[in-house]
């Protein structure tokens, strides 16, 4: 199947993935032939993308970094629990229980499907990246997105680096949690266009101290998860907020937590901007490494960063379009591609196959729906 762009997608075509409502109930089936009413409506709710059948790409198997059931279960579990602290600013014992059970079923969640994963490609070091194929501009749809990003670059990364099983829970969750204090923050502030004033930068701020003031209290959640969210927004050089802390006084897991987190906001869109490219936000931490940034873990999180999965659309610098096939282990850049039209955008009957890591003149030129505008 191919990911395209839903401006791509005509009716006729078949799913080749199904599409499932942030209620877990299924929408479109996988093989449904799409109907114009279909994309329309899929228009409407804001999809980007879809997994599309198509005979010259079946033998390619997208693999995502979650698996669907996965991602719907956790939003099932966290946004409740979001939502209740965004409407209650007073929180109570219950509230904290709530967020508790519900953080930790996630986390267990998302730890047992990322450890089977590694379980049947130990060999596989990559960190597969999360793609939103929905833009929301809900300040929850984008919390509890966020958390979960976040929170699987950070669990992967703890399995590759052989943390323990504690470790792992701890990095895991100060990662779905550390922006939970931004249900304290007047969404009006937080989706704001215009640049802010200094007091509100300066109330924006305060979210990390909110979510540590949260996360302390939710029991059976470690000391050092709360830790994450108050330090994720420190820089190493001193530059960062609430404390102005530098390297030594930052933990490892919030530092980590600060750039994976600085990496997702760049990959995803924001009212006021669009989505970074993978490649142009991995070169903006790289450029940031050793003054905001401990330069090691930029280094291993771009070195591993499957920046361009199996099944994702590129355009090449020749012009031709064509589909990931597999990805070179150790040269995430150089992906082995699918060619499925020519120079001129015309369709091949018979696709071939270039491997980008043996053809260094050729460059991928643009991903996904701009890898379909000449």
């Amino acid at each position: 199947m191919r990911l395209l762009p839903i401006s791509m997608v005509h009716p006729g075509m078949r799913l080749g993935k199904s599409i499932v409502s942030e209620e877990g109930q299924t929408m479109l089936s996988t093989h449904s032939e799409l109907s114009l009413p279909d994309i329309r409506k899929l228009k409407l709710m804001g999809y980007q993308q879809l997994h599309i059948e198509d005979p010259r790409t079946d033998d390619i198997q997208m693999s995502d970094a979650l698996r669907e059931e996965t991602s719907t279960a956790v939003r099932q579990q966290l946004m409740p629990a979001f939502q209740r602290l965004q409407q209650y600013r007073d929180w109570n014992s219950g509230d904290m229980r709530s967020l508790s059970q519900a953080a930790l079923k996630s986390m267990a969640l998302i730890l047992e499907d990322l450890q089977e994963q590694h379980k049947q490609l130990p060999e596989d070091d990559t960190i597969r990246l999360m793609y939103t194929n929905k833009n929301s501009f809900s300040i929850l749809e984008q919390l509890w997105q966020n958390a979960l990003n976040v929170c699987v670059y950070a669990t992967r990364i703890g399995i590759l680096d052989g943390y323990g099983l504690d470790d792992i829970n701890a990095f895991g969750l100060g990662a779905m949690l550390h922006d939970i204090g931004n249900t304290q923050v007047s969404p009006k502030l937080l989706l704001k266009t215009a640049p802010l004033t200094p007091l509100e930068y300066e109330e924006i701020q305060k979210h990390t101290e909110y979510g540590y003031k949260i996360v302390k209290d939710a029991p059976g959640i470690p000391l050092i998860s709360a830790h994450c969210t108050l330090q994720h927004h420190e820089k190493i050089n001193g530059s960062g907020y609430p404390a102005g802390l530098t390297q030594a006084g930052i933990h490892p897991f919030a530092q980590w937590i600060g750039l994976l987190d600085a990496y997702d906001a760049m990959t995803n869109p924001r009212p006021y901007r669009p989505a970074f490219p993978p490649e142009h936000a991995l070169e903006n931490l790289f450029t940031r490494a050793g003054t905001l940034y401990d330069r090691d873990k930029v280094d291993s999180f771009r070195s591993r960063a499957a920046i361009y999965p199996v099944g994702l659309s590129v355009r090449l610098s020749t012009g031709q379009i064509g589909i990931v096939s597999k990805r070179n282990l150790g040269l995430q850049h150089r992906p082995v591609v699918r060619i499925l039209t020519n120079e001129q955008g015309q369709d091949l009957m018979q696709p071939v196959e270039i491997d980008l890591s043996s053809h260094p003149h050729i460059k991928i030129y643009r991903i996904g729906e701009d890898a379909l505008v000449h």
